[in-house]
């Protein structure tokens, strides 16, 4: 195994680690608020604190990777979940929950755009698809395994225990972090030259932050309110955990095929737009399903087709950008990412609240839709050709 390839490796199971830990509170805050008095509204509110946070952080915090390097910044994010998760056992109203909850979202802005360059950074020329394959199977694994474990520890112990549980799986990553030595990124000398003006005008880093922006508007939908709407018909903390396990593998069982398919056909746009729209009339469909094994089949679905997207538009971007703005250019898609999922969180609150889940899932999936048509607009006008990086 070359240097390249064990830092890959390295990166991954570091992602899985942490994000597994991370996760673990992702169904458990709106359960544990609710509990305590919130209504539907503050806990689009409390969720949407989180990806607001990460959403504003992530540009600054990609670009200080460029020039401060990547270690620093992954090590500080891992450091920030332990931090937070460990605060929520003490805190129950809906302000304080929405605090600690947005700090918790600095550290996945600090994470999530440093671990994806150094990916990039590290990625052998003609693997990139199979190098983001596998770092999005590590993500999006830990995405899926995350909640369920929160599930199982919040029934076998309660809400604050899990929450020391995710503290203690973030501690645990941290120490593994330390670890690891990151690839230097390029001379400073070059990278001071770098800004976000010199990327601003490419149409295929926007589309391609459009187009993520747009697919995590539909997570953010289903994150944050299936474990309401799943709790309504009676499932328990685990069921609800069962069905993010189910998304989450099916997910993970798309990245690194995907990947390997990118690779050998140089395409990914077509990947990103199909799997966007595919996951978006998932959505509007699960509020329909409520037997227990064709919803299981249709959040299985909605994780392969969001798996092959996710890969498509982390493949795209990291084409896009050279080493010395990498870390800015995946910023910004970390951004992209968290402002949709704020937006599904968050403005679709008062839509269910009003009209229920139907319409709500229904909305969420509409503006994902939009999204995507608009990202394919402006692939179609640039004539995009995924395989030219960007110059400044």
């Amino acid at each position: 195994m070359t240097a390249a390839t064990s830092l890959v490796a390295a990166v991954c199971a570091l992602t899985f680690v942490h994000f597994a830990a991370a996760q673990m509170r992702g169904p458990l805050i709106p359960l544990y608020a609710v509990a305590h008095g919130a209504t539907v509204t503050s806990v689009g509110f409390i969720m949407a604190a989180h990806m607001a946070a990460a959403a504003v952080a992530s540009i600054p915090l990609g670009r200080a990777s460029d020039v401060w390097g990547r270690r620093a910044l992954l090590l500080g994010g891992m450091a920030m979940s332990a931090v937070t998760s460990l605060l929520l056992p003490f805190v129950e109203s809906g302000v304080a929950l929405a605090v600690i909850y947005g700090l918790a979202g600095l550290g996945v802005a600090a994470f999530t755009p440093t671990a994806m360059s150094m990916v990039g950074d590290a990625a052998p020329p003609g693997t990139a698809g199979r190098a983001y394959g596998w770092y999005a199977t590590a993500h999006y694994g830990a995405i899926g395994v995350g909640p369920f474990l929160g599930g199982l520890a919040a029934e076998w112990c309660g809400y604050r225990a899990a929450f020391v549980v995710s503290a203690a799986g973030a501690a645990i990553a941290y120490l593994l972090g330390l670890g690891i030595a990151a690839r230097a990124t390029a001379p400073a000398t070059v990278r001071t030259r770098a800004t976000f003006r010199d990327i601003r005008v490419n149409p295929k880093i926007w589309a391609g932050w459009i187009v993520g922006a747009s697919g995590l508007v539909t997570q953010g939908v289903v994150f944050t309110f299936f474990p309401l709407l799943g709790e309504a018909r009676g499932l328990s903390p685990a069921g609800i955990g069962l069905v993010f396990l189910v998304l989450g593998i099916a997910n993970t069982a798309a990245r690194v095929p995907a990947g390997w398919l990118m690779d050998r056909t140089h395409r990914s746009g077509p990947y990103a737009i199909g799997g966007v729209l595919a996951g978006s009339v998932a959505t509007a469909l699960l509020p329909y399903v409520p037997d227990r094994t064709p919803l299981l089949a249709l959040v299985a679905f909605y994780g392969l087709v969001s798996g092959i997207a996710g890969v498509a538009i982390g493949v795209t971007l990291a084409a896009a950008a050279t080493p010395e703005v990498r870390g800015l250019v995946m910023g910004g898609y970390s951004t992209a990412l968290y402002l949709g999922l704020a937006v599904g969180s968050f403005a679709l609150g008062p839509v269910i609240s009003r009209h229920g889940y139907e319409t709500g899932f229904g909305v969420g999936a509409a503006v994902g839709a939009a999204g995507v048509l608009i990202a394919a607009a402006l692939w179609v006008k640039a004539q995009i050709d995924y395989r030219e990086p960007l110059t400044i």
